[in-house]
């Protein structure tokens, strides 16, 4: 049988077999988002905000489970969609216009808002084209080959002023991130226990 759409997001992942709780907030998703392009990722940082209480064990297999409900494995949504698109946001740089977007299509604001990571996505990737952020989306995005001359040249124009400013990531999928993020967590986590059994 099919999975039915619209049940209750979850708000636990396995680990060692049982069950755990989590913080859901889209603010520990944008965390672990932003913490993803790092050089040196805060791992145990990531794990003691996602987790509440204790960070289960395994530790190799919290940091997996935290990857994965990051980058909405545990929904059920087909991989190659979202996923394989680059990237044309920042949080950090898009903040402002992510904010009046989600205000002015939804009245949430999202300083104050508590939304599930998975709703929060959902709702930004629905956001009207004519609000703040999605139109930066569509200037760092458009196919200027078939626009008139006068078209391309305010295109580019946009796309210069909405340039992105994080290089590490430019260009590649949201797909080769997560991966990229999964194997750097890794590492970073078992860098940290060895520098624990140092001490």
């Amino acid at each position: 049988m099919r999975a039915v759409p619209f049940q209750v997001l979850p708000d636990t992942v396995e680990v060692g077999g049982r069950p755990v709780k989590v913080d859901t907030d889209f603010r520990i998703g944008i965390a672990i988002e932003q913490e993803s392009t790092a050089a040196e990722p805060d791992i145990l940082g990531l794990l003691d905000r996602f987790y509440l209480g204790e960070v289960p064990r395994p530790a190799e297999e919290a940091v997996q489970r935290m990857i994965a409900f990051y980058s909405h494995q545990d929904a059920g949504e087909e991989k190659g969609g979202e996923g394989s698109r680059k990237r044309a946001y920042d949080f950090g740089q898009d903040a402002g216009a992510l904010l009046s977007s989600f205000l002015t299509a939804y009245g949430l604001d999202l300083s104050a808002a508590k939304i599930h990571w998975w709703t929060f996505k959902r709702l930004m990737c629905g956001l009207p084209s004519e609000t703040p952020f999605m139109r930066r989306l569509y200037y760092r995005t458009a196919d200027t080959r078939k626009m008139s001359k006068s078209e391309r040249e305010h295109v580019l124009k946009m796309r210069r002023m909405y340039a992105l400013k994080v290089p590490e990531w430019a260009g590649k999928s949201a797909e080769e991130l997560d991966q990229a993020f999964r194997e750097k967590a890794i590492r970073r986590y078992a860098q940290a226990q060895e520098a624990v059994k140092e001490r």
